[in-house]
């Protein structure tokens, strides 16, 4: 197991072998991996993070890399299913990241709740770039080179068509496509395989 370190006071629930390395530097963080996932991704926690949570559910395929750099009580939440390749998900400073179930991630793929560093008004001294949480819906296909800024809302089915920048919210069931990402087409179901057989008929959200 590629367990490099764990610092005392963190806890790790893992139900499934990680392939990747593990390192968790910070103060009483917490890593839950679900049953039957395919962890090749590197899952960084650094010194500077404290509080952080990285939950995993069960059967994700999850490879790229998984970072919290800094700050206090950041969530990253996975949901069943979920499968990433060649995906970067950071972290900068606290919020959240949420997936929800049966998402697809391709390659070259990149978010963060945070600009990476502060801009301030210079009159005021007033933060113009605090973190913002990001959120996807279930069953959400995010196409190669997505970027994925602070404050993206993605509904549940949506495709977001390569080389996208999400900077905002996207409804459900959409195709979206540009930098920014605007709707291109409404009312889209997708499927994993070429012969797979969609839901027309999903749930109401």
């Amino acid at each position: 197991m590629p367990l490099e370190k764990v610092a005392p006071g963190s806890v790790l629930e893992l139900e499934s072998e990680p392939g990747g390395r593990v390192v968790v530097n910070g103060t009483n963080c917490t890593l839950r991996v679900g049953k039957n996932v395919r962890l090749d991704a590197a899952v960084l926690i650094y010194k500077e993070a404290a509080n952080a949570v990285i939950e995993i559910g069960d059967d994700c395929v999850i490879d790229g890399i998984i970072r919290i750099v800094r700050g206090d009580g950041g969530v990253i939440r996975i949901g069943a299913q979920t499968t990433f390749n060649q995906v970067g998900v950071s972290m900068h400073e606290a919020g959240t990241i949420t997936f929800g179930r049966d998402c697809m991630l391709s390659t070259d793929i990149h978010m963060d709740v945070s600009d990476m560093h502060p801009i301030f008004d210079r009159s005021t001294g007033e933060r113009l770039n605090p973190a913002q949480d990001i959120t996807l819906g279930d069953h959400v296909w995010l196409s190669t080179r997505v970027l994925v800024l602070k404050g993206a809302r993605i509904g549940s089915g949506t495709i977001v068509g390569a080389g996208s920048m999400v900077s905002g919210a996207l409804p459900q069931n959409v195709l979206a496509v540009g930098s920014p990402a605007r709707v291109v087409r409404e009312n889209v179901v997708w499927t994993r395989t070429m012969d797979g057989q969609p839901d027309l008929h999903p749930p109401p959200a």
